[in-house]
């Protein structure tokens, strides 16, 4: 996997700047995605003992909501281990799930529920708790279905491509640093 590091300092120059709340979402949700080459993703801010919609893409459905056309209508996720975001919030771990239909940790009730309405098929998961300061989490970064090089979520066996490390460490990186830059906002009241 190759990344340009320019990237990422030119996100962290355009995160530092004057952008309203749904593009600063926007932007961060779509270099995670792009460091991901995935199809999907989702920022949830930790408000309330709830993780709250921010931004949510799906590429391959045409889906881009912010919380002002529809994001903040999705019921939050409650802090309950049994939601993989969730879990990941209150353990400060980050996941790296191969397929999610073959996991029995977490309840991906929403994402079945999803796939079903919409022809789609949730494999692999990357979530990435957003935390800043002494570890205090702020919310979650969550991708789907990785891609090989070939743009193709499952490999050839017909198995999701899982993240690889490189883009976990990336990531990771990138949701510390956006964490740092919305709670930032949030103490000057801007969020």
């Amino acid at each position: 996997m190759y990344y340009d590091i320019n990237r990422f300092v030119n996100l962290t120059i355009l995160l530092s700047s004057q952008v309203d709340s749904d593009k600063l979402f926007e932007v961060i949700l779509r270099e995670a995605m792009l460091i991901g080459n995935c199809d999907a993703g989702t920022i949830y801010l930790l408000e309330d003992d709830y993780l709250h919609f921010k931004h949510v893409i799906t590429r391959s459905q045409n889906v881009s909501l912010s919380s002002s056309t529809g994001a903040d209508t999705i019921p939050p996720v409650p802090l309950s281990r049994s939601f993989v975001c969730a879990y990941a919030a209150i353990t400060k771990e980050r996941l790296n799930i191969q397929d999610v239909y073959k996991s029995s940790k977490f309840d991906f009730s929403g994402s079945k529920k999803y796939d079903a309405m919409n022809n789609y098929r949730t494999g692999s998961m990357l979530v990435i708790p957003m935390a800043v300061g002494n570890d205090d989490v702020i919310g979650v970064l969550q991708l789907i279905n990785t891609m090989d090089d070939k743009g193709s979520t499952v490999d050839r066996f017909g198995n999701p491509v899982v993240f690889s490390k490189d883009q976990e460490h990336l990531i990771t990186a990138l949701g510390s640093v956006s964490a740092l830059y919305i709670e930032n906002r949030r103490l000057k009241g801007l969020l």
